[in-house]
């Protein structure tokens, strides 16, 4: 080796033990630590914004094997979406997560509950306006009649 690569390769020795790594808050399995652990996970994905849930979100989907944490945490991320879809399988998730610790499972429990109510809801909010439109439909119609059965009647 010449002089100039290894001044070349202490360079970049010294250079990345500069390098301060990434830093992951830590993510405790559930069984570990029981409720307080996923209702911090909860809050930690509630501070994100968009894109870094979307980036974690990612992450998580391409990894081979989740254990129940990464489970929890798919299932958190997918809950903060705005869309049936997600919502599903954020469920889905969920319905496959079961714990020991009573206060876990009725952590698991409502949110759960509460997926199954925004499903509901927006389900029945897309038929309301289904319906609405309908109704719409149904009295521009009735009055283009009336119209028409007027104009009939004037000659």
């Amino acid at each position: 080796m010449t002089l100039k690569s290894l001044f070349i390769a202490g360079l970049f020795l010294t250079l990345g033990g500069c390098a301060t790594p990434i830093e992951y808050p830590a993510v405790l399995s559930p069984g570990e630590a029981g409720a307080p652990a996923l209702l911090a996970q909860l809050s930690r994905v509630d501070g994100l914004t968009a894109e870094q849930r979307r980036r974690e979100l990612a992450g998580l989907e391409n990894l081979r094997r989740l254990d129940a944490a990464k489970r929890f945490q798919m299932a958190a991320l997918l809950e903060r979406e705005d869309n049936v879809d997600a919502w599903e399988r954020s469920l889905k998730i969920l319905n496959t997560l079961t714990e020991p610790d009573a206060r876990t499972q009725a952590l698991l429990d409502l949110m759960k509950k509460s997926l199954k109510a925004r499903i509901d809801l927006k389900q029945q909010t897309a038929r309301a306006q289904e319906l609405q439109d309908k109704l719409d439909q149904i009295k521009a119609l009735e009055k283009s009649l009336q119209q028409r059965n007027g104009a009939s009647k004037t000659p």
